[in-house]
């Protein structure tokens, strides 16, 4: 089957109005589904070159409507401020603006209603070489304490190649800060552990973290600690460096600074030596979070019906720096008025 895309109708709001899922298919057999609710990532399917069944790689549930409820931000866009800012306010002219904490003291992934628990609207397109959705939310001056009308947009699109490219646009009516990114958690096993897949990333320094998981300021080299992904190695073999930081956290949640500007090599590359799996991460982000789903309990099941366990899937969000508008010598995420936030990531699988 050539490139396809479809919209289905899969419920309703609390609206009355449509849940829509999007559908985005090859001739691989690579197919994606996105929702509306969050721009959620919903599905990853390939199939699976042994059985030939259609194998999910990305955590997640069965029934589209649990995503109307609270989860681990399985699949969704993140935002307004991806990651977290450090006593949930930040300063801006001169005036400070607080967020509603949802992490302690802090704020995480934009406050406890943020993007991704908004609904999106979206429109399907068809080009020569891809197949795509783009879905829009007007995020109102002063929701979660964020000002300005931010107008935000984001671009699914998959092509022959088996990329998957996500495209951010966003504008604002008042100064103000942004970072977006996607939050799906990969399994290239489909399930199981993720520690034994195996990371190589282009970043020769991390952020180090407080107890609250707020940075300090440092960036400090990754050389002879858990993070040192600059050859390939397992995320297990790299548990076994020790590492406060790491053993406060009880895994891998880290964001590590890339060295290499947008090119043709991928910043990040996971394998999963079983099956062969690979799955490349491009971005023209200063940062990749990688997180290892520790906080995953077992108390959701995924697609199917298996409980989620810590270690389930792995993080791979590339965004601008946690913490940024408290640390003047971060890359700078202000956006102003007549200036538009552009972010793009791609994940390119093979299979």
């Amino acid at each position: 089957m050539p490139l396809h895309c479809e919209s289905n109708r899969i419920g309703q709001h609390d609206d009355g109005t449509p849940f829509e899922q999007f559908r985005l298919r090859n001739s691989a057999g690579m197919q994606v589904d996105i929702l509306d609710y969050g721009a959620t990532l919903q599905a990853m399917r390939i199939p699976d070159r042994e059985t030939g069944t259609s194998i999910n790689l990305i955590l997640g549930f069965a029934d589209p409507t649990q995503y109307l409820g609270p989860h681990p931000y399985f699949g969704a866009l993140v935002g307004r401020y991806a990651n977290r800012i450090g006593g949930a306010n930040f300063e801006l002219d001169g005036q400070t603006f607080q967020i509603p904490p949802n992490e302690g003291q802090n704020a995480l992934h934009g406050g406890p209603k943020g993007l991704s628990f908004q609904r999106f609207k979206g429109s399907l397109f068809e080009e020569a070489d891809r197949v795509g959705v783009s879905l829009t939310h007007l995020s109102p001056d002063g929701d979660m304490g964020f000002p300005g009308d931010l107008e935000v947009t984001v671009h699914y699109s998959l092509d022959e190649d088996d990329r998957l490219t996500i495209d951010y646009e966003a504008q604002s009516s008042k100064p103000t800060v942004i970072s977006l990114t996607n939050h799906a958690y990969f399994n290239l096993r489909g399930s199981g552990d993720v520690r034994d897949h195996q990371l190589e990333c282009a970043a020769g320094h991390y952020l180090v973290l407080d107890e609250a998981s707020i940075p300090t300021g440092t960036i400090a080299s990754v050389d002879n600690t858990p993070y040192d992904f600059q050859a390939p190695a397992t995320l297990r073999s790299r548990e076994q460096i020790p590492g406060e930081q790491l053993k406060r956290a009880g895994g891998h949640d880290v964001a590590l600074v890339l060295d290499r500007t947008p090119s043709a090599s991928p910043q990040a590359t996971v394998t999963e030596t079983h099956s062969g799996r690979c799955l490349e991460v491009f971005t023209d982000q200063p940062s990749l979070q990688i997180y290892t789903g520790i906080g995953l309990d077992g108390t959701l099941n995924d697609h199917e019906g298996r409980p989620i366990e810590a270690f389930g899937g792995l993080a791979l969000e590339a965004q601008q720096f946690p913490d940024a508008p408290h640390h003047g010598h971060f890359p700078s995420t202000r956006l102003d008025p007549g200036e538009r936030y552009r972010q793009h990531t791609c994940y390119r699988l093979t299979f």
